[in-house]
C-alpha cells in the first residue's frame, strides 16, 4: 500500500511541473473588426477623415464587410488603426489590449504596388519597436492596387522576447488585404 502512496504522490508531482522554461498560453486575441481611419494632414479644419472597415462579426471567418481604400494622390494623412471583438455585448475594444501588450504585437503593412503610398510607423513599445497602430501616409500618383494589413502576435518563447521588428516570429492575429486606390 505505501509503494502505491508513494507512486500516486510522486506522479501528481511530476505532473504539476511545466517544461524546462515554457511559459503558459499566450492566446491570439479575436479581432471581429478592423477600423482604418485616414485623416488628411492640412491646415484645413473641414478635413474629414476617411474610415475603412473590414469586418466578420460572427467571428466566424466569413467577411461581413471589406471596405475598398480610396485616398487622393499626393497627400499626407494619419492612420489610426482601432481593432474590435463584436462577437460581445457591449463590442470589445481590442486596441487596448494591443497596447497593453504592445512589446508582443506588430502591425505589418504590405502596399502593392509600392508606389502607391509610403507608410512611416509612428508608435512603438517599451523597447523601441515598432507597433503599427498609428501612422504617417503618403500617397504617390494614382493607381490601383492592394494593401495588406497584418497583426503578429510575438509573444516570449521558453523566456525569451522574439518581437525583434520583423513580421516573422510569431502568429497572426489579423490578415486582411483592401483594394486600394489612389485618385
Amino acid at each position: 500500500m505505501y509503494k502505491y502512496y508513494s507512486f500516486l504522490v510522486s506522479f501528481l508531482l511530476v505532473s504539476c511541473i511545466h517544461g524546462d522554461g515554457i511559459e503558459p498560453s499566450d492566446d491570439n486575441e479575436l479581432i471581429t473588426t478592423v477600423k482604418l481611419v485616414f485623416t488628411p494632414q492640412d491646415d484645413d479644419d473641414s478635413s474629414i477623415p476617411l474610415t475603412f472597415y473590414w469586418k466578420d462579426t460572427e467571428g466566424d471567418g466569413v467577411v461581413d464587410r471589406l471596405d475598398p481604400i480610396v485616398l487622393n494622390d499626393n497627400t499626407q494623412y494619419d492612420l489610426q488603426v482601432q481593432l474590435f471583438d463584436e462577437t460581445k455585448t457591449p463590442r470589445v475594444d481590442v486596441t487596448k489590449s494591443i497596447l497593453e501588450e504592445a512589446d508582443v504585437h506588430l502591425f505589418v503593412y504590405k502596399i502593392l504596388p509600392a508606389s502607391l503610398l509610403k507608410l512611416s510607423i509612428k508608435d512603438h513599445d517599451s523597447n523601441g519597436l515598432a507597433i503599427g497602430l498609428r501612422s504617417d501616409v503618403k500617397t504617390g500618383s494614382k493607381g490601383n492596387g492592394k494593401m495588406r494589413v497584418l497583426l503578429k502576435h510575438q509573444p516570449p518563447v521558453n523566456g525569451q522576447h522574439v518581437k525583434n521588428g520583423l513580421e516573422e516570429p510569431g502568429s497572426t492575429d489579423v490578415d486582411v488585404e483592401f483594394n486600394l486606390s489612389i485618385k
